[in-house]
C-alpha cells in the first residue's frame, strides 16, 4: 500500500513539474503584464513625464460614456454572434459530409478547405478586395458585362456587414470543419450499428449519438470563436475601415484609432482593452455554463 502511495505520489510531482513551465510563461506574459495594465490603467499617463496623476476609474468612465465605444462594442456582439451560428452550423455539416467520402477525396477536400486558416487576415482581406472592389472588382466585372450597376460593398445596405462576415467565416471554415472531423472519427461505430438495427434513421442518429457524442467539441469551438471574434480587428480594418458611419466599427479597432489620437492618453486606451474582456469573459463563463463539459461515457 505504501509503495502504491509513493508510485502516485511520485507521479503527481512529476505531473506539476510538467506543468510548471506553462505556469511560469503564463504568468511572466500573461497575468503580470495583465496586472500592469490593470494598474496602469487607474493613473492619467503621459510619456512625456515621470509623475503620472491617479485617476482612479476616471479612465473607465469615460469610455463607457464614448457612445462610439458603446457602438463598437454593440456591433461586435451582433457581427460575432452571427459568425459563431454560421461557422458552427457550416462547419458540423460539411464536416459530416467529408466523413462520408472516400479516404482519398476525403484527404483532398481537407487540405483544400483548410488553406485559408493558414492565410493572415490582413491577406485574406486584400483577396476579397480585389474581388468586391467598386471599380475593377471581379463580382462588379460579371455585373458591368451583364449591363447591371455595380455594388459599393462597402456602404451599400447589408454588404459592408457581408464584406467582414464572409472573410472572417472564409478563414476559419476549414479548421473549425477539421476539428468536428475529428470528433466525428472518434465516435464508435458500433453506436451507430446498434442504432441501426433497433430501427432509427438518420435524423434520429444525428441527435441522439452524433451531436451529444461530440459536445464538447461545441464547447471548444463556440468559445474560440467568442473570443476570437470579439477582438477582430484585420478583416474590418482592411474591409471597412469601420464604416459606413461606423456600423462595423470593433472595439479593437476604435482602439487602434483612439491609441494615434493626441487629445487621449494612453491609459484611456488601456481601459478600453480592459473593458473589452469583460462581454469575453461573461459570454464564455455563459457557454460553459449552459453547456456543461462532460467526459465520454467510454473513459
Amino acid at each position: 500500500m505504501r509503495k502504491v502511495s509513493r508510485i502516485y505520489k511520485k507521479d503527481e510531482q512529476s505531473a506539476y513539474a510538467m506543468l510548471l513551465p506553462g505556469f511560469l510563461f503564463m504568468t511572466l506574459f500573461v497575468i503580470v503584464p495583465l496586472i500592469m495594465a490593470a494598474w496602469r490603467s487607474l493613473f492619467s499617463y503621459n510619456s512625456y513625464s515621470d509623475k503620472q496623476t491617479f485617476v482612479g476609474l476616471e479612465n473607465y468612465r469615460l469610455m463607457l460614456f464614448n457612445n462610439l465605444f458603446v457602438k463598437s462594442l454593440l456591433n461586435v456582439l451582433w457581427m460575432t454572434a452571427a459568425i459563431v451560428v454560421l461557422m458552427v452550423l457550416c462547419s458540423f455539416l460539411f464536416a459530416v459530409v467529408l466523413k462520408s467520402l472516400s479516404n482519398r477525396l476525403s484527404r483532398i477536400a481537407r487540405v483544400i478547405i483548410y488553406v485559408p486558416f493558414l492565410i493572415s487576415g490582413i491577406v485574406a482581406s486584400i483577396l476579397f478586395l480585389f474581388l468586391t472592389n467598386y471599380g475593377g472588382g471581379l463580382f462588379n466585372s460579371i455585373r458591368m458585362t451583364m449591363g447591371l450597376q455595380p455594388i459599393a460593398f462597402g456602404v451599400d445596405g447589408i454588404w459592408p456587414y457581408l464584406s467582414v462576415i464572409l472573410p472572417s467565416l472564409w478563414l476559419g471554415f476549414g479548421y473549425n470543419t477539421l476539428v468536428f472531423y475529428a470528433g466525428l472519427l472518434a465516435i464508435p461505430n458500433e453506436y451507430y450499428e446498434a442504432a441501426s438495427v433497433d430501427g432509427a434513421g438518420r435524423m434520429r442518429m444525428l441527435f441522439s449519438i452524433t451531436i451529444p457524442n461530440i459536445k464538447n467539441y461545441f464547447v471548444l469551438i463556440v468559445i474560440n470563436l467568442v473570443s476570437g471574434n470579439l477582438q477582430m480587428f484585420e478583416v474590418p480594418f482592411m474591409m471597412t475601415g469601420g464604416g459606413p458611419l461606423d456600423r462595423t466599427l470593433t472595439p479593437v479597432l476604435y482602439l487602434f484609432n483612439l491609441y494615434r489620437d493626441p487629445n487621449y492618453n494612453s491609459s484611456v486606451t488601456i481601459a478600453g482593452a480592459m473593458i473589452v474582456m469583460v462581454p469575453i469573459l461573461l459570454i464564455n463563463m455563459f457557454i460553459f455554463k449552459i453547456i456543461k463539459s462532460e467526459k465520454s461515457l467510454d473513459v
